[in-house]
């Protein structure tokens, strides 16, 4: 029993002695009238705060000259591109002019795209992009887009707006072109402009340039209207003048501009023996 408690007290005089070193270690007798000096405590720098995500700046239009129009000077978006594209999207010149105005032939009358492009005018403000305004008995609520046709398209039906199924019909002309204020001239307009879509990136456009990118047609445009023309409003046999003009954001019109469609007679079949 001896023999154990002497080992122990060894290993606690061990014990002590280690922990003596440890606290000898801890604080070390300088020189001067400080005994001992405490080791400093490390600390951390507070972390750097994560900034906060900054929002990307709305696009602004630009600012308008707020001049007013006057009579034969209209100040509204200008059209860069009136004309017509394949089916598929690429651009075609017009078979030829004529006083000015291009002409495009077509051997059905439907089955290609309809093109019209927009910048901004004088008043400077951008184009609308408004297809369809319409309140019934009310003629001056009218779309950004006005566009017309010499002569009705398709069956012509007066309906406003009647471009699905099982309601499908065509477009009223209005002869001679005229963009009064009247009911029958906003209503045609309606009709016409609903058909239309409206695409504001070039490379999103419904047109593609010849390296087969999409693209609009003009450098400047910075609107563009599309329409795919259908059958059940395709063009009669002959010539069919449309107009079209663009109001800007402020609903400014801008100048008229024009295109002849020609609708090609189908070639007669040769009568064989006994017709």
């Amino acid at each position: 029993m001896r023999k154990w408690q002497g080992v122990w007290s060894c290993f606690a005089l061990g014990a002590a002695c280690s922990l003596g070193l440890a606290a000898c270690a801890a604080k070390t007798p300088v020189k001067g009238p400080e005994a001992y000096v405490e080791t400093p405590v490390p600390t951390v720098p507070p972390a750097t705060p994560t900034p906060e995500p900054t929002a990307a700046p709305l696009p602004t239009r630009p600012i308008g000259k707020h001049i007013k129009a006057s009579k034969g000077h209209p100040i509204g978006s200008v059209v860069t591109f009136f004309g017509a594209a394949r089916a598929d999207g690429t651009s075609v010149e017009p078979a030829r002019v004529e006083k000015g105005i291009p002409v495009y032939e077509s051997g059905a009358g439907s089955g290609f795209i309809l093109v019209i492009e927009a910048k901004p005018g004088e008043s400077g403000f951008e184009p609308g992009r408004r297809v369809f305004a319409y309140v019934e008995n009310d003629p001056s609520v009218r779309p950004d887009l006005e566009i017309e046709s010499s002569r009705d398209l398709g069956d012509g039906n007066p309906a406003v707006c009647d471009r699905r199924r099982p309601n499908l019909g065509g477009i009223p002309g209005i002869n001679p072109p005229s963009f009064d204020e009247k009911q029958r001239i906003s209503d045609a307009i309606n009709d016409f402009g609903c058909r239309f879509e409206t695409f504001i990136q070039s490379d999103s456009s419904c047109t593609m340039s010849k390296n087969g990118d999409y693209s609009f047609i003009s450098k400047d445009t910075t609107v563009q209207f599309c329409m795919i023309v259908a059958r059940s409003w395709g063009f009669p046999e002959g010539k069919t003048l449309l107009s079209v003009r663009v109001r800007d954001s402020e609903g400014n019109p801008g100048p008229v501009k024009h295109l002849w469609i020609e609708h090609l007679p189908s070639p007669k079949k040769p009568k064989g023996p006994g017709r």
